[in-house]
């Protein structure tokens, strides 16, 4: 199963301890070079434990023009057309994703998309976790937005509600 992700689920996992979440889940997660270097920008939370995940691998896109233009065209960060362009080119079977005008465009694309909490309620599914709240709660106390909407369904969806 070919897994691509953005920055996002490694920035706000990585938050609250629960990046290892995502080699969980997938085995292996591909992100591209763009990604790569975001996560070693500055004092990100992930990039640590990026730099020693051996399930993780990073790949150059091969159409980096196709990147800027969708930087262009729909106002997304770098990391998010990479991964998008990424996802397109290795056929992924999903696009770890959460930011809503990144999520359309790969609709768009017919690229199928997850979300962080569609992750938890997998990890959950399989026995990983034993709470997407417990998750959810932590993110929030440090400063991940998710709707009032997405955290409801997440908690009927895990039946923890």
């Amino acid at each position: 199963m070919i897994i691509i992700s953005d920055t996002t689920a490694f920035s706000e996992l990585a938050k609250v301890g629960q990046m290892n979440l995502l080699r969980d889940v997938f085995g292996q997660v591909i992100i591209p070079q763009e990604v790569y270097n975001e996560i070693n920008t500055g004092f990100h939370p992930a990039t640590e434990l990026v730099q020693e995940a051996n399930w993780l691998e990073i790949i150059r896109v091969k159409n980096p023009q196709q990147v800027n233009q969708f930087q262009l065209e729909y106002d997304l960060d770098l990391g998010e057309c990479a991964a998008i362009v990424l996802a397109q080119e290795l056929n992924a079977d999903l696009l770890l994703i959460d930011e809503r005008s990144a999520r359309q465009l790969a609709l768009l694309m017919n690229i199928k998309i997850i979300g962080m909490v569609g992750v938890l309620l997998l990890a959950k599914q399989r026995g990983l976790i034993t709470s997407v709240k417990q998750i959810l709660d932590q993110l929030i106390e440090n400063g991940t937005r998710i709707s009032k909407q997405l955290y409801q369904y997440a908690l009927i969806t895990a039946e923890e509600c």
